[in-house]
């Protein structure tokens, strides 16, 4: 038997000043100019043969992994679910708030300390109101409003998966739409809080199905907005996220998936690799002379964040990052977890190389794990050119995750 429950959580704080983060621009160093539109947390309790899985998806730009951990750590101690079944996922919202980060400047320990409060009572809200549903999928590829954001006139991992969990009388008390793009339209100068793209189409949905869906975002690190967009300011926003829910409105979500619970596997991937200081000042010196001429706006946006990483780069000896993957079967739906933000490559040919019906990827989930790129693309973004890791890690952490699914 499966049952779920959904509930909805706005994120935005009530107090003044609070921060935005995203990008490292002058304007995000001081307080927030307003709110736009709210951004919230998506919360659902799914029960699989009576293990219950939780998700909490948010529009942030990412997930500390000391959030996940005191979150999914205080879930299991009062209501015994398992670790791996708590899924703490972000939009990769580059216009969102930055105070229940530990690792930012304005930090606010009484936000951070109400989100835990907030995740947790709306967790127990889920489990007292469970219905009984079934569980249908469809997908589409949808074109025309994100593509490749490395390589001209390519699309990347274009396919939205939509999934529903219906109760008895067909409402979605629960549904994810498994999307891959980087949820950005707003210039990287915007000073209001804002769900941006992710929030604004799961809203603009909303008025369509009368249901928001959770936007989990899965192999996305190539794929943007950037060679679709026609602006950078709220018009294109507001026109990408109708046109987004449009499209996903007419997925026809009819295939019937039987869920039961069968495994959690979960892989490791350790990198400690030397850092080229010779290459790295001259990657910063190419970057410096470049800026002083460069004239296309997403070149410049480029180049502004290659060179605080470059810096950065330079001042370690050693390059050092682990990466962890968990893979959750249930029965016809495979979901494939990652701190990381997968090519869309590594995205496909884990979906084709799934035996579930369904398979999802939930990218940006349950930690930080920056950029992983296929060999063919090192050279090409700017995260790759400052990163310090080699492609091969890359391989071999995806053909990890490769042998667990």
């Amino acid at each position: 038997m499966i049952k779920a429950q959904g509930v909805r959580l706005c994120l935005t704080p009530t107090y003044l000043p609070f921060y935005l983060t995203g990008y490292k621009t002058p304007i995000r160093k001081l307080p927030a100019q307003g709110v736009h539109d709210d951004i919230y947390a998506q919360i659902s309790l799914i029960d699989v043969d009576g293990k219950k899985l939780f998700l909490f998806s948010t529009d942030w730009i990412s997930v500390e992994e000391c959030f996940y951990e005191e979150l999914s750590d205080k879930l299991h101690e009062k209501y015994g679910i398992d670790k791996k079944l708590v899924l703490v996922s972000a939009t990769h919202n580059h216009q969102s708030v930055g105070d229940q980060m530990k690792q930012n400047e304005h930090f606010n320990q009484g936000y951070y300390d109400w989100i835990i409060q907030r995740a947790i009572e709306l967790y127990e809200v889920c489990e007292n109101s469970l219905e009984e549903v079934e569980v249908y999928f469809g997908k589409k590829v949808i074109e025309g409003y994100y593509a490749s954001r490395v390589l001209d006139n390519t699309l990347a991992d274009n396919e939205v998966i939509l999934l529903e969990l219906r109760n008895k009388d067909g409402k979605a008390v629960s549904a994810i739409c498994n999307w891959a793009v980087h949820s950005t339209a707003l210039t990287p100068n915007n000073a209001l809080l804002t769900g941006e793209f992710a929030q604004n189409t799961a809203k603009e949905y909303q008025k369509l199905k009368g249901y928001y869906p959770h936007m989990i975002v899965g192999a996305a690190g190539d794929c943007s907005t950037r060679a679709t967009r026609q602006g950078n300011d709220y018009q294109e926003l507001d026109r990408i996220a109708k046109g987004m829910a449009n499209e996903i409105a007419k997925i026809e979500v009819k295939e019937k998936l039987e869920l039961n619970f069968e495994s959690i596997s979960s892989i490791t991937h350790h990198v400690d690799v030397a850092i080229d200081h010779d290459d790295v000042m001259t990657k910063i010196k190419e970057s410096e002379e470049e800026l002083k001429t460069a004239t296309d706006f997403d070149r410049i946006k480029v180049l502004k964040s290659m060179m605080p990483a470059l810096q950065k780069l330079s001042k370690l000896d050693r390059a050092v990052a682990d990466w962890f993957a968990d893979d959750i079967k249930l029965g016809d739906l495979e979901i494939v977890v990652t701190p990381a933000e997968l090519a869309s490559k590594f995205g496909l040919g884990i979906k084709s190389a799934s035996k579930a019906k369904c398979c999802l990827i939930f990218g940006y989930t349950n930690g930080k794990a920056g950029y992983l790129f296929p060999k063919e693309l090192y050279g090409l973004t700017f995260e790759t050119i400052s990163s310090g890791i080699p492609a091969e890690e890359v391989e071999a952490y995806i053909a990890k995750i490769m042998e667990m699914i």
